[in-house]
């Protein structure tokens, strides 16, 4: 049965590459980039590019029969103005990846609902998750690119992390670029190893960890606040001040109970008002038993 249903999972992905129109016969011919630049990878001041790869498949533990293909898997659009970029290969990066946890999880967890299962997939190939292996890899270094506010970014999601050892489930700021490059890794690795997914999780696999079990899995800290909120009968509302001040405001029962603000993307100063809500809901919650709490007392909260 098991061999049956690694043959479906080898042919579903042969059929996407059919779709696709991709083979590594088709990237023999890709034109050369632009090697010699002054512009090099984000926070690795070399101009050796050949060595950098090498140290790419190093980390990978991979050696490539087509070097071209790790090397466009490494180069943001913004880095050539001749189309040569990772964005194809994260596209199929995207898909492999998504078809190895689904079988994974199909088979590690029998009895989990489609719906649960999902879920699980979604929090071990979501960006944050795959921009985390980008930093624990330093892969993030390799990246060629031309966008000045990049590095900042990746300095401040490096250090938000180390607040959330596992995942911090929507509240830091995410650079895409580094989750792009993990992705391209894999489509580049999926291309170059002729299509193979048990090569792919055979390098991928350790890599990815931490992977997110359905032990470890956190629910969504908006999720959460209406799953807290419906148990008590309690009217969550979410007021949206991003525009004026870049926060959201949260009530409860038209009591305020928590505020996030953050300025640079507005679904996280939303997951931010309903953490710091739950928070304060917890202080008083773990002062009474849920049972004995008095309904005006959830909102003696702090702003």
């Amino acid at each position: 049965m098991e061999s049956q249903q690694e043959e479906s999972a080898v042919a579903a992905a042969l059929d996407m590459i059919k779709v696709l129109e991709i083979t590594s016969e088709g990237h023999k011919g890709t034109k050369e980039s632009s090697d010699d630049r002054s512009e090099v990878a984000s926070g690795k001041q070399t101009t050796d590019w050949l060595t950098d790869l090498d140290e790419v498949e190093e980390i990978l533990h991979y050696k490539f029969k087509n070097k071209k293909l790790l090397e466009e898997a490494l180069t943001h659009a913004s880095f050539s103005d001749q189309g040569f970029s990772y964005e194809r290969l994260e596209y199929v990066g995207d898909s492999v990846l998504n078809l190895l946890f689904t079988k994974e999880q199909y088979l590690l967890y029998p009895d989990l609902p489609p719906g649960a299962l999902t879920r699980l997939r979604s929090a071990n190939v979501n960006t944050e998750k795959l921009a985390r292996v980008a930093i624990k890899h330093k892969l993030h270094r390799y990246l060629r690119h031309k966008m000045p506010l990049l590095e900042e970014q990746i300095r401040e999601f490096s250090q938000a992390i180390l607040d959330y050892p596992l995942h911090s489930n929507g509240l830091v700021d995410t650079p895409k670029a580094l989750a792009d490059i993990v992705e391209a890794a894999i489509g580049a690795v999926f291309i170059d190893s002729n299509l193979s997914i048990d090569v792919v999780w055979k390098i991928f696999k350790d890599l990815l960890e931490p992977i997110i079990s359905q032990e470890t899995l956190k629910v969504h800290p908006v999720t959460e606040l209406y799953e807290v909120c419906q148990k008590r009968n309690l009217k969550v509302k979410f007021v949206d001040l991003w525009k004026e001040n870049m926060a959201f405001d949260v009530f409860i029962d038209d009591q305020f109970v928590g505020r996030g603000i953050y300025g640079l993307k507005k679904e996280i100063a939303h997951n931010r008002a309903a953490e710091n809500a739950l928070n304060n809901i917890r202080k008083i919650l773990s002062e009474k038993d849920c049972s004995d709490v008095d309904e005006h007392n959830i909102y003696r909260v702090e702003n």
